[in-house]
């Protein structure tokens, strides 16, 4: 069998000759390609992927893992694509002071929301309804797009979804 042939099943649909990721690395290898993928898209299992330039290739893991942002997927034919954050609606969090700012992220947390955490601000995915709550505790929300990549769970590598520590 070709190295390349894989039959995989996935949602009613039979994959034949298809590239399969063989291994994925934090590293920033030389690549031959990139696939732009938001906070959602690079946490998966088993997946059918397309490159930026259309290349199709299959994601087929034992559990969900997370895709490293400028991590690289290494394909059984050899092909090294890049893994790059895309894009996505954002809003900064900030506060006139530390205290507004410990509350705000107190009630994130409560909600366990993804965000990044620097000294003055906090970065979550755009959520109006948060939004309006935040701006009941004194924060100033603005809204931008950028490359999401949030602070990993505190119980494990990358996500985290349960409380069996």
């Amino acid at each position: 069998m070709s190295p390349l042939k894989s039959y995989l099943w996935h949602r009613d649909i039979f994959y034949i000759d298809m590239d399969i990721v063989e291994k994925i690395t934090h590293q920033s290898l030389k690549f031959d390609d990139t696939i732009s993928l938001d906070f959602d898209a690079r946490f998966k299992r088993k997946i059918k992927l397309v490159s930026d330039t259309g290349f199709e290739f299959f994601l087929s893991l034992d559990k969900a893992v997370e895709l490293p942002a400028n991590g690289t997927l290494i394909l059984k034919s050899g092909k090294k694509i890049r893994v790059l954050a895309a894009k996505e609606a954002l809003m900064r969090i900030e506060t006139e002071n530390t205290i507004d700012l410990m509350k705000a992220i107190w009630h994130i947390g409560n909600r366990h929301l993804n965000c990044d955490i620097s000294g003055t601000e906090v970065i979550l995915r755009e959520d109006r309804v948060i939004a309006e709550m935040l701006k009941k505790l004194k924060c100033k929300v603005s809204y931008f797009e950028d490359c999401f990549t949030p602070l990993s769970g505190a119980y494990g590598v990358g996500r985290t979804f349960t409380h069996n520590h």
